[in-house]
């Protein structure tokens, strides 16, 4: 009988794709391409203490297109976090996003968020979980957003190499509400990622995940965007 985690990748492996395709049914495509780097961080607030299930998180973003002449967005998000146990979670934090669309004047975008990681091990590999509620402010509008993301990743180290793994997740957004900066309830975006994982020494805590993102965005009243992406992200582990 498959197990909890073996349906949590069935169901979402099953689902996406037919999401997806059901947009791209309804509506033309415009694709464009670009290249993504970003920073991921996270660790103890203070080891060997009454406080050490308390952590700290930060991840910092710069991404550029071709149709915007380089630089598309930055984004800054820190934030605290508590450990559950081991597996599981809970975050909160703020972001700050700066985009610089094609059509429109640069805007800036603050958002508040919550989320809840869990992780484990498999038989071959890890499974992780990351569930985020956040709340947008941007300047375009004077409604909250409010958005659910949903990511589910899977890495596996490679046979022929202690330094190399094999990543792939996928992350499925969902606008909760209509806002007049443009947003409407229901899908937003679809990130899938496949590519490989590099730790250049196995004790040290940074790595780097170099690979393929092919991003879909539902635009409302407008052509849906296909971006097909170089993503180059460094992690620090706990």
């Amino acid at each position: 009988m498959l197990g909890f985690r073996a349906w949590v990748i069935l169901i979402w492996v099953a689902s996406v794709p037919l999401l997806v395709t059901s947009f791209e049914a309804k509506a033309e495509i415009v694709d464009d391409s670009g290249s993504w780097l970003g920073i991921f961080a996270r660790g103890d607030i203070q080891q060997d203490s009454c406080c050490s299930r308390f952590k700290w998180w930060f991840d910092g973003h710069a991404r550029f297109f071709e149709d915007t002449d380089g630089f598309g967005q930055s984004i800054i998000r820190p934030g605290i976090g508590y450990a559950i146990n081991q597996r599981l979670a809970v975050w909160a934090g703020y972001g700050w996003i700066h985009s610089s669309p094609e059509t429109i004047p640069n805007f800036d975008e603050h958002r508040i968020w919550q989320q809840i990681t869990w992780s484990s091990p498999m038989a071959k590999g890890s499974l992780g979980l990351r569930s985020r509620l956040e709340q947008r402010f941007l300047e375009t509008g004077s409604d909250m957003g409010w958005r659910f993301r949903q990511l589910v990743s899977y890495r596996q180290p490679i046979a022929c190499s202690s330094r190399l793994t094999w990543v792939a997740w996928d992350e499925l957004f969902i606008h909760l509400n209509d806002t007049n900066y443009g947003a409407e309830g229901g899908f937003d975006q679809n990130r899938l990622f496949l590519g490989c994982g590099i730790n250049h020494d196995p004790s040290n805590r940074w790595r780097v995940e170099i690979g393929y993102l092919n991003q879909y965005v539902n635009r409302f009243g407008r052509d849906d965007t296909r971006n097909h992406i170089i993503a180059f992200n460094f992690y620090r582990s706990p």
